[in-house]
């Protein structure tokens, strides 16, 4: 059965926040110039702005660029800090890399995204050859493309398990405000117009918990690209106007992000925001083919999602609580 909790339906939005945020403003930036062995290569600015141009527009923005300690290029804008304990809430920009999530655990056991407790920090790469999924499904990408892990802040109790819905909402929150439609199909991906646009991962370790972003910009997998067996066809958000490059969009999305979520947590209970989340799940009220495994497959209609995060499902009148999965649209 849904939530049914008192609840003021006018309440559609977590925060209200310019959709834009230009690129020369808020939170620091910092290219990783000696890589890590092993994890990700060398990065100068020269180097990035040759990825594509959406690299070439933020590095000509923030520039001109200076070393600082051989460690990290940096704005000559930006406030100077010390490289060897940077804000929690900068960016570090690495070259080449297999999966954001990794660079950015070793950042954190280096202490240069913030000391135990700080959040969002975040690490981007403007290419990841082995970045993953749910069920650590392979996530293809390619340069112009976001591939982006930002640390998150503690939760109490069942807010710590909603996490990937509050971010799903929240993204698709902050991406609404550019093109209409987006959706979240629960309980990690973010939809536009049926055709998958993004993923998020959550993965929670003894001392961190990180978020990984997978947005496609510039291309998106084809058909026969993906694994077989996938539940809908990918497909590319258009370009943000008044939002300089790739960072222009990941500084705006934390921000929205940052914002949201601390909101959400003191404003709402965990029961509310799921109100509020039904209105981004994709295919409220559909009928949907659900696949648990590789061998239990059936039709059932998708009326929400329970109190404690599951998709509710009716299967010939009778209520299916679904705890992992996927739905693909009939």
């Amino acid at each position: 059965m849904g939530v049914d909790v008192p609840f003021d339906s006018s309440v559609d939005s977590l925060v209200d926040l310019p959709a834009v945020v230009p690129v020369a403003t808020q939170r620091g930036v910092r290219l990783l110039a000696q890589g890590l062995p092993g994890l990700a290569e060398p990065l100068d600015p020269q180097a990035l702005a040759a990825v594509h141009p959406l690299w070439a527009s933020d590095v000509a923005a923030l520039g001109p660029w200076r070393l600082e300690q051989g460690l990290a290029w940096t704005p000559v804008s930006q406030a100077a800090a010390s490289v060897d304990a940077p804000a929690g809430a900068d960016i570090w920009v690495c070259g080449p890399c297999a999966s954001t999530m990794d660079v950015a655990r070793k950042l954190l056991t280096r202490g240069w995204l913030g000391a135990a407790g700080q959040a969002w920090g975040s690490v981007v790469a403007p290419v990841q050859t082995s970045g993953r999924g749910q069920l650590r499904r392979i996530w293809l990408s390619a340069p112009g493309n976001l591939q982006a892990t930002v640390v998150m802040p503690p939760a109490p109790g069942l807010w710590n398990d909603l996490r990937p819905l509050v971010l799903g909402h929240l993204l698709a929150e902050a991406l609404e405000g550019v093109c209409n439609g987006v959706r979240v199909k629960w309980p990690n991906d973010l939809l536009l117009n049926d055709r998958k646009i993004g993923g998020i991962l959550v993965e929670e370790r003894p001392g961190s918990i990180l978020a990984g972003l997978g947005l496609n910009l510039a291309w998106a997998p084809r058909e026969e690209d993906l694994r077989a067996g996938h539940c809908v066809a990918a497909g590319a958000f258009p370009a943000l106007p008044g939002v300089s490059g790739i960072l222009g969009l990941w500084r705006m999305l934390v921000n929205r992000l940052e914002t949201g979520y601390v909101n959400a947590l003191e404003t709402f209970t965990p029961s509310e925001f799921l109100m509020i989340f039904q209105s981004r799940l994709a295919w409220m009220g559909r009928r949907v083919l659900v696949c648990e495994g590789a061998s239990v497959r059936y039709e059932a209609r998708i009326r929400g999602v329970s109190g404690q995060g599951e998709l509710v499902l009716d299967r010939d009148g009778r209520e299916i609580l679904l705890l992992a999965g996927d739905v693909t649209p009939l």
